[in-house]
């Protein structure tokens, strides 16, 4: 479900490089190429008539449930797969959304920590989806895995939080604001890491009524993560470090709660490692954003922020200021 977004590719690739023989049911909207011969089936992955209808009366080894309604999906494939990876996210650990400086999620966040189900909206939903899903495991419908992603990045990341920085660069502003100074440490994961943890979760005996984390292994600062991007694109733009409280919106993610996901289950029962380190990911990522522009109506501004560069320049100086005034003797 899904296949042409930021994991889903390398995933069906790395099912095509094994042998698999691989289907995806997408929208069509998102045009993508694959290493091999790929079935393209077009239909709504969030419409339980329409799964059944476009998926018919076959049967699947595996199901990797990337996008759409995910308990309509788990429904339409009862006793039609023998196993289902449900992917979800952060979002399910009560907690976890608070921004800077609210946070109060105890650190690293295990598998087993608190979730969230009275939220409004997706957040709220789901832990219960995930619940579902582990009810139909039960019950025999297929073998489960829920896969938990953090925030993603890499090619055709709509929630590409990296943009922030690249763009301001190849604009030529010649400084950037970051909330906070850039502190916050939020669990991120580059798409080719992610594809391959749930390659790992999909086809691992091991892996069979579980639930993992996801992410890089390592996490970096938002600092640290902005001056990767500054040094690979050979850029001198300055950071200014300014309270998230009279910047929002700027830098989304140096406005978010520090989280990091314990990624120990995943190594020790699927032996995940990382195939690309999280500081040559984020070279990668700001020099493929360099070379192909995303087209603002596929980005999330949640993930980007806002470009008001007017706005920026009126907060710049007017914290100039304040510092100026309160150095004096």
């Amino acid at each position: 479900m899904g296949g042409t977004g930021p994991t889903g590719v390398p995933l069906a690739n790395r099912f095509l490089h094994e042998g698999h023989e691989v289907a995806i049911l997408h929208s069509g909207r998102h045009p993508a190429e694959f290493e091999g011969p790929v079935e393209r089936i077009i239909g709504n992955a969030r419409d339980g008539a329409d799964l059944r209808d476009k998926l018919g009366g076959r049967d699947w080894d595996i199901a990797v449930c990337m996008y759409g309604r995910l308990r309509a999906q788990a429904e339409v494939l009862a006793g039609r797969t023998g196993r289902l990876i449900g992917i979800t996210g952060q979002p399910v650990y009560r907690g976890a959304q608070p921004p800077t400086p609210e946070g109060r999620i105890p650190l690293p966040i295990p598998e087993f920590a608190p979730r969230q189900y009275d939220a409004e909206g997706y957040t709220g939903k789901v832990a219960v989806g995930e619940d579902q899903l582990f009810e139909q495991h039960g019950r025999g419908d297929f073998e489960v895995v829920i896969v938990r992603y953090p925030g993603v990045f890499g090619p055709r990341a709509p929630m590409n939080h990296e943009w922030a920085v690249v763009k301001r660069i190849l604009d030529g502003r010649p400084f950037m604001i970051l909330p906070h100074d850039g502190v916050t440490y939020f669990q991120r994961g580059y798409a080719d890491n992610l594809a391959h943890l749930v390659f790992l979760a999909a086809t691992r005996p091991e892996a069979a009524g579980e639930a993992f984390n996801a992410g890089d292994e390592r996490v970096l600062s938002c600092l640290h993560v902005a001056e990767l991007i500054r040094d690979e694109l050979d850029s001198d733009i300055e950071f200014v470090g300014i309270p998230a409280e009279f910047c929002q919106g700027v830098f989304p993610l140096a406005e978010k709660s520090n989280q990091m996901l314990d990624m120990s289950k995943a190594r020790n029962l699927l032996g995940y490692r990382d195939v690309v380190d999280v500081e040559t990911a984020t070279r990668r990522t700001a020099v493929h954003l360099r070379e192909h522009p995303p087209d603002p109506k596929d980005l999330y501004p949640a993930g980007t922020g806002k470009f008001d560069y007017e706005r920026e320049d009126r907060i710049v100086r007017q914290w100039r200021r304040a510092v100026e005034f309160m150095n004096q003797p």
